[in-house]
């Protein structure tokens, strides 16, 4: 939704208020023995104007309906349109991820694995995430490195992944 004040001169200035749905129309027809029942329901729906799950394809809104019309043209042909004011937008926005140096990702990573390996108390796994940590924190910046740098701290991630795994595994069957 745009606020647009327009001033002497013919300047303007305009704000971005936030979003603002439009309203979903549609038409359609009912057919068969149900077709008025079908009619009346979503007309009765209009009336209790209470918000409503309208999905199809890839999209899901919560949704009022606004207007129902059908035009009877037999009880069992009944044409009609209908406009639904979106209440809420359920739809999965794709995330906007802003992007993050190298060396903060994986330092943030880094910290990460050692809250988790802290709270797992398995002290093969602390050991082998604290080797990454150290191949990790002997690196200035990631940016532009070279494969012996890469190669220095793959090893002990390397044995990371093995150790977690292998500390899965073994967990997993012990359960089972």
């Amino acid at each position: 939704m745009l606020s647009v004040k327009r001033m002497v001169g013919g300047k303007r200035e305009v704000q971005a208020m936030g979003r603002d749905d439009s309203d979903i129309t549609w038409t359609g027809l009912f057919q068969g023995e149900s077709a008025n029942f079908r009619a009346s329901y979503l007309d009765g729906q209009r009336v209790a104007g209470k918000p409503l799950p309208l999905f199809w394809s890839m999209y899901n809104y919560m949704v009022v309906i606004k207007n129902f019309h059908a035009d009877f043209k037999r009880f069992y042909w009944i044409p009609y349109t209908i406009t639904c004011t979106v209440v809420q937008d359920l739809n999965k926005p794709f995330p906007v991820l802003l992007p993050v140096a190298y060396d903060d990702a994986i330092r943030n990573a880094m910290t990460e694995a050692n809250d988790i390996a802290l709270l797992l108390k398995n002290p093969s796994i602390s050991s082998s995430i604290a080797l990454v940590g150290n191949a990790v924190n002997s690196v200035a910046s990631f940016t532009n490195v070279t494969a012996s740098v890469i190669t220095k701290v793959s090893g002990p991630l390397s044995s990371a992944i093995s150790t977690v795994s292998s500390s899965i595994s073994s967990l997993s069957s012990s359960i089972f």
